[in-house]
C-alpha cells in the first residue's frame, strides 16, 4: 500500500530543490567521517527513503526518485520500498551526473533540519582508556610513528577522520555507534608534537583529559573541526593540502602478538556462549521459537561473560527464506517462527574486552531437503579451501578468493557479497584496507601481511528458498617455510571456536583432505573448549558435535 509519510518527505526535499535550482539531489549513506554505522542523526538516506540497509544511495529528481544498493540488500530493499516513490536500482552507486548536488553532512546549514523535525541529536557517551596490555602498543608509540610518516613525507599534519583510526591512534573507546566502541571525533596530528582531538568535552572525562595531555593532545570542541581546517590550511605559508590513503589503517590491521593473543581469548569465550546456545537450540521445542528468540537467548548467553562489551553488529538470525536476504534483521513484524525442519541461518559477533568476534553457522533444524544438504556441502566446501590455503606472503584478496568460489562455480553456483574482510581488534567488525572479494578494487589489491585478519564466509541465497553461509575469523601467521621463489609462506589460523554442523553434510562430495580439515578444526574445537564448559551438559554435546566424520 502507498506509503504518505515517504512521499510527503520527498516533496519537501523537492521543493526545496525547486527553490534553489538543483536538478539532482544525491543522498549517500554517509557521515562526517565516512563510517559504515553511524548515529541516528546521520541516518539521513533512511529517513528519505524508509530503507534500513547500512548502504545505499538515493538519487532524487523532478521525476524519479531512485534508490542504489549492492546485492547484500536487493530483496530487502524491494520489501522496504514498496509502496514509496523510490524505485530500486540494482547497482552499488548512481553514475555522475553534471548539475547535481551530493549530501554533505558537514554543510551548514544542513538542509535536513529543517525536514526532519524530530531528528535525532548526537550521542554523547563517554571516552574509555583501552589499557596498554591489551592494545600492545602505547598511543604515544602510535602518535610517533604517524608524526615520523608525515615528516618522511614532508607533510606537516593529518587529520584523521576515521572514527576506528582515531580510537586506535589513542588507544580510546566509546559508545557513539551501535555495535561500534567509537567516538565521535577528528584528530589532528602534527609533526611538531601538539595534536587537536575534536570532541565534545563532556564525553571526556578527568582521567582521560589528564591522559591525553600527557601525550600531548588538547581538546576542541567537535564542531569547530570544519572551520578549524579553513583556519588551519593556510598557516604555513606555501603549504598545500593533500589528500591519499591513510597509512594508519595498514598499520591497524597488522595485529601485534598481544592483540592477536587477546583475539584468541575473545574467540575462547564466544566459543563456550556458540556451544552453550547450540545445545540449547537443538533440546528446544522449535515450534514454540521465533527468529528474535534466537537472537535473545544467544545475546543474554554472549552478555554471561564479564569481558563482554556490546554485540559487533545485528544478529542475523533467518529461517527458510529469510535466509536468502543477506542481511536480514527479524523485527517483531517479520520474525518467522521456526519449525522442526528447513535451515537457520545465524550470523553474529560481539566485542569482548579483548577483541572482536564474526561467526556465521547455518544449522539445521530437523527434515531437509536433498537441494539444502547438497548447497549446505558445497558451501563448507568453499569455506574450508580459504581455512587450509597456504599461500606466498603479499598474495592479495582478489587472487585469493578464487580458491573459494572455485568448488562453487564447478557446481554453477555464486554469491554477490565478498568473501572476507578485516576484523579490528575491539574496534569495527568490519575493517580494511583488505578484503576478499571477486571485484578489482583497491581493497582487494591489498598484499596479505602475516597479522591479518579476515574472514572466510562464502554462501549460497535461493530467493524465496533458503540461504546457506558458513564463517569464521582467520588470522595469517608464517608457516616457517619459503618458497621456491624466497617468499615467506603465510597459513590461515581460525580463531573462531564452534563446530559446524555436520548433520546436513552430504560426505560424497567431500575428499578426503577436506574431511580430515574438518575433523582437524574439531579436535580444535573440542581441545580448547571443554576446560572451560562447567555444564556437563554442554561438555557432552561438545564431545558428539565434534566427533570425527569417517574417511569415505
Amino acid at each position: 500500500m502507498p506509503n504518505s509519510t515517504i512521499s510527503q518527505r520527498l516533496e519537501q526535499v523537492r521543493r526545496w530543490m525547486q527553490e534553489l535550482g538543483i536538478r539532482r539531489f544525491v543522498v549517500p549513506t554517509a557521515d562526517p567521517h565516512d563510517s559504515e554505522y553511524m548515529p541516528d542523526h546521520w541516518l539521513c538516506r533512511e529517513w528519505l527513503t524508509g530503507f534500513t540497509g547500512s548502504a545505499g544511495v538515493a538519487v532524487v529528481t523532478a521525476t524519479e526518485a531512485l534508490l542504489y544498493t549492492d546485492s547484500r540488500y536487493w530483496l530487502q530493499a524491494a520489501a522496504q520500498l514498496e509502496g514509496t516513490p523510490f524505485r530500486l536500482v540494482r547497482e552499488d552507486r548512481p553514475p555522475h551526473e553534471p548539475d547535481e548536488l551530493w549530501y554533505n553532512p558537514l554543510c551548514l546549514p544542513d538542509p535536513f533540519d529543517q525536514w526532519w523535525t524530530d531528528r535525532p541529536a548526537l550521542p554523547l557517551s563517554q571516552a574509555w582508556r583501552m589499557p596498554d596490555d591489551v592494545a600492545g602498543q602505547t598511543a604515544a608509540d602510535k602518535l610517533r610513528r604517524l608524526t615520523g610518516f608525515l615528516r618522511a613525507e614532508g607533510r606537516e599534519a593529518l587529520l584523521v577522520s576515521d572514527l576506528s583510526e582515531v580510537a586506535w591512534l589513542l588507544n580510546l573507546r566509546g559508545d557513539d555507534i551501535a555495535y561500534n566502541p567509537f567516538l565521535l571525533a577528528f584528530l589532528m596530528v602534527r609533526t611538531g608534537g601538539r595534536h587537536t582531538l575534536f570532541i565534545h568535552p563532556q564525553q571526556i572525562p578527568d582521567p582521560v583529559a589528564d591522559y591525553l595531555g600527557g601525550l600531548g593532545v588538547e581538546l576542541a570542541p567537535y564542531e569547530d573541526a570544519p572551520c578549524f581546517l579553513r583556519a588551519d590550511r593556510p598557516a604555513a605559508e606555501g603549504a598545500q593540502p593533500w589528500a591519499g590513503p591513510s597509512p594508519v589503517a595498514g598499520w591497524r590491521a597488522v595485529k601485534n602478538p598481544v592483540e592477536q593473543d587477546g583475539f584468541r581469548r575473545a574467540h575462547l569465550q564466544d566459543g563456550v556462549a556458540m556451544v552453550r546456545f547450540l545445545r540449547w537450540l537443538d533440546e528446544a521445542d522449535k515450534s514454540a521459537l521465533t527468529e528474535l528468540d534466537i537472537d535473545r537467548r544467544l545475546t543474554d548467553l554472549r552478555a554471561e561473560s564479564p569481558d563482554f562489551v556490546s554485540l559487533s553488529f545485528p544478529t542475523i538470525a533467518a529461517y527458510g527464506p529469510h535466509g536468502a536476504i543477506v542481511h536480514y534483521e527479524a523485527t517483531p513484524a517479520t520474525a518467522s517462527r521456526l519449525a522442526p525442519s528447513g535451515l537457520l541461518l545465524l550470523d553474529s559477533g560481539a566485542h569482548y574486552r579483548t577483541g572482536t568476534t564474526d561467526i556465521t553457522r547455518t544449522l539445521s533444524l530437523g527434515t531437509l531437503g536433498e537441494e539444502e544438504r547438497r548447497v549446505y556441502t558445497l558451501v563448507l566446501k568453499a569455506h574450508l579451501q580459504l581455512q587450509t590455503c597456504r599461500f606466498p606472503e603479499g598474495t592479495t584478496g582478489l587472487q585469493l578468493d578464487m580458491a573459494v568460489r572455485l568448488p562453487l562455480w564447478l557446481e554453477g553456483l555464486d554469491f554477490g557479497h565478498g568473501t572476507g574482510h578485516g576484523v579490528g581488534h575491539l574496534l569495527g567488525v568490519h575493517e580494511g584496507p583488505h578484503q576478499i572479494r571477486k571485484q578489482r578494487r583497491d581493497c582487494t589489491l591489498q598484499p596479505f601481511r602475516a597479522g591479518f585478519t579476515v574472514t572466510d564466509e562464502p554462501g549460497v541465497y535461493l530467493e524465496g528458498r533458503f540461504g546457506v553461509r558458513t564463517e569464521n575469523v582467520l588470522l595469517a601467521v608464517p608457516t616457517g617455510r619459503q618458497s621456491v621463489l624466497g617468499d615467506p609462506m603465510l597459513r590461515f589460523e581460525p580463531l573462531t571456536l564452534c563446530p559446524y554442523d555436520l548433520r546436513p553434510v552430504v560426505p560424497s562430495l567431500l575428499t578426503p583432505d577436506e574431511i580430515q580439515a574438518l575433523n582437524d578444526y574439531h579436535a580444535t574445537v573440542r581441545r580448547t573448549l571443554l576446560p572451560h564448559l562447567a555444564d556437563e551438559a554442554d561438555r557432552q554435546w561438545l564431545l558428539k558435535a565434534t566427533e570425527a566424520m569417517a574417511a569415505r
